[in-house]
């Protein structure tokens, strides 16, 4: 199938991704599409007489990289280890650590892939295989896989350069290369997107199938390995059991199935089975709104929970830009305001609770989001029947999270027992079986938000946060998810507030993550 080609002479497959359990021949099997690429048959030129065919490049340039360049130089050992002395000879290969060349006067050549951003200078790579890509997150990661993009994407048509990652199953939320090329083809399948060019090739033991019970174990063992009848599936079996492996490594990397990190807030796959792409929000339906402010670093993010269904939807979100232009970058207020109101003015706001962030204006010392809280408050004090902070000297709208401020401890407190509510809902949600707790916007910032929320203990259970203080990877969306829930559910529970009108049940819905 990698192989295959349309009538015009381009290949079907730009890209592909080969994954497998550990210890299937992930490795061999890369080295010797190197190979296939270094000396094979492998481009495609029209003869006359046979139509297309394949002949060896005139001067093939075939790449391997990897999370590190000791694993890139063993993918290399692997593919040199490959030729024998004949091969060797015939070809005129001369092998190196780091590149194998061809002595026939083509310049072809056999490389590890470097990181710079000058390998990009060079000739036109035609071929690259990046290994271990399950590997490759963070800046370091996803640098390296971008070098190869770019060292693909720039050759002439005639060579029709083209790259394969070699993953096991990736952990989801971690943001590898191999999750964002899974996220690709899963859009493109899902007919996301207008290319169908990814070629993804992965044999997966049954999601169904139970690792704590063994002869399910020992069945989804042999299923992911039916492709390496070499494997010792009792040895397997006992890696799996071991008490040192955690669950989530047992479904990755002997089911080759992608588990749920182990201190994920939520399964991501329930989230993307909860979120549809037909959701709508009609005008006057009864919402609760929660907004989480930040001045510059964090997300700002305005999220509102329809009464009648607990239905989720997005109605703002502010990010800092990358590169130069996010360096002086403030969070917008007066559009985060008019996004509150202009949801007042359209729906029915019943409840409204606004986390501010406690940075300070750079001019006036004052609370950066202080002016803007006023306001609304001075807004909706006369419209809420159900109060964000009650009582007196109380607030319309302000839930103030801090434990430094007063009735803090008591809203972390709600908070939290909200979090794990909502947290079981989505984990024991099973929409091909009928049980949707709630759907969630199609929205692709709040679903990277919801993969990325980390599960953080407390005095009352369990809440939700980032994997670390300074991660780039935001979850604040994620937090107004739980934010607005929390809203609804004071105000139905209130008694002083109505769900409004409830959707029609016939109404269409298409989940839009598989």
């Amino acid at each position: 199938m990698w192989y295959a080609f349309d009538e015009t002479g381009r290949f079907v497959y730009r890209s592909g991704v080969k994954r497998g359990a550990k210890g299937t021949g992930k490795d061999p099997f890369a080295a010797a599409m190197m190979l296939i690429e270094f000396i094979g048959p492998s481009q495609l030129v029209w003869d006359a007489r046979l139509g297309w065919t394949g002949v060896r490049h005139r001067m093939p340039l075939v790449q391997v990289g990897a999370n590190s360049e000791a694993q890139a130089k063993d993918t290399m050992r692997i593919a040199n280890s490959m030729l024998s002395k004949e091969a060797r000879r015939y070809y005129e290969v001369d092998c190196g650590e780091t590149a194998t060349k061809l002595q026939d006067g083509t310049g072809g050549r056999m490389e590890v892939l470097t990181w710079s951003e000058g390998s990009t200078e060079g000739d036109p790579a035609t071929f690259i295989a990046l290994n271990e890509s399950h590997h490759m997150t963070g800046s370091g990661g996803h640098a390296i896989a971008a070098v190869a993009r770019r060292n693909v994407g720039k050759s002439p048509r005639e060579l029709q350069a083209r790259l394969v990652e070699f993953t096991n199953a990736h952990r989801r939320g971690g943001d590898s290369a191999a999750e964002r090329s899974f996220e690709a083809w899963q859009k493109q399948v899902s007919n996301k997107a207008l290319l169908q060019d990814i070629l993804y090739d992965s044999i997966e033991a049954d999601p169904r199938l139970r690792i704590h019970v063994p002869d399910e174990l020992k069945l989804g063992i042999e299923q992911a390995y039916s492709d390496a009848p070499w494997a010792d599936t009792e040895r397997l079996q006992a890696e799996a059991l071991d008490a040192r492996t955690s669950a989530g490594d047992t479904i990755r990397f002997y089911f080759n199935g992608l588990a749920a990190a182990e201190d994920a807030w939520v399964d991501p796959g329930k989230v993307d089975g909860l979120m549809m792409e037909d959701a709508v929000l009609e005008d006057r339906e009864a919402i609760a709104i929660f907004a989480d402010l930040s001045k510059s670093e964090d997300s700002t993010a305005v999220v509102a929970c329809r009464l009648s269904d607990s239905a989720f939807f997005v109605l703002g979100v502010w990010q800092k830009p990358h590169g130069d232009r996010g360096k002086t970058w403030l969070a917008p207020r007066d559009e985060v305001k008019a996004a509150i109101l202009e949801a007042d003015e359209r729906y029915r706001v019943v409840w409204l609770g606004v986390d501010p962030s406690p940075a300070e204006d750079d001019a006036t010392e004052a609370l950066y989001w202080q002016e803007m809280l006023d306001e609304l408050h001075q807004h909706f004090s006369k419209k809420l029947k159900v109060w964000a902070t009650p009582g007196r000297g109380g607030s319309s709208i302000l839930f103030d999270m801090r434990m430094s401020q007063t009735g803090g401890k008591s809203r972390n407190e709600e908070f939290t027992k909200t979090a794990m509510l909502v947290a079981t809902l989505i984990d024991e949600s099973d929409p091909s079986n009928g049980v949707i707790p709630f759907t969630l916007e199609a929205n692709p910032i709040l679903r990277r938000h919801m993969h990325n929320a980390k599960r953080r203990p407390n005095l009352w259970g369990f809440t939700l946060g980032k994997e670390t203080r300074d991660s780039p990877r935001k979850v604040d969306l994620a937090v107004c998810v739980v934010g607005a829930r929390l809203g609804r559910d004071r105000a139905l529970n209130s008694g002083k507030v109505k769900s409004g009108r409830k959707r029609r049940t016939a109404r269409r819905r298409t989940a839009i993550f598989a």
